[in-house]
């Protein structure tokens, strides 16, 4: 899987199910022709309580009962990473998984979570961007399982 440490910020609790494996499927109103790993980012932005349950019990419907959910949901911080193996529009994301997850115009279809065993603590940005070469190489290192 190709690496050129590109990154995608995300709010939580998403980015943080996305990398626990609950979460597979993450839209967007934009389309990306990226293919291969992506760095997962969490905002600065703090989730209520409220937010997270609403969001895990979505989840919990979502799979039909128990879901192992992750301890905490830390913001500004380099997670891991996911490999991006298909960007779909909403309607072949239909026609592939009728019982999706995503109800967005493009829905980034993700596989293989590798979380960071220590997270970097980091600024995001708007769509994908390039890490800065340090903090990519310093991640790289730092994954758990490869």
């Amino acid at each position: 899987m190709s690496d050129e440490g590109m990154c995608l910020s995300m709010h939580q609790p998403w980015a943080s199910l996305l990398m626990s494996g609950v979460k597979k499927h993450e839209g967007r109103s934009w389309y990306t022709a990226h293919r291969g790993r992506l760095w997962i980012a969490s905002a600065a932005k703090e989730a209520s309580q409220e937010e997270i349950s609403e969001v895990e019990g979505f989840y919990r419907n979502y799979y039909g009962g128990k879901v192992e959910f992750p301890r905490d949901y830390p913001v500004g911080y380099l997670l891991g990473s996911v490999d991006l193996v298909d960007v779909l529009p909403q309607e072949e994301y239909r026609e592939k998984y009728p019982k999706g997850e995503s109800e967005s115009p493009y829905v980034f279809i993700c596989e293989n979570p590798i979380e960071l065993v220590l997270k970097f603590p980091m600024k995001g940005q708007h769509k994908i961007y390039k890490l800065d070469p340090h903090i990519h190489q310093g991640a790289k290192r730092g994954l758990r399982a490869e």
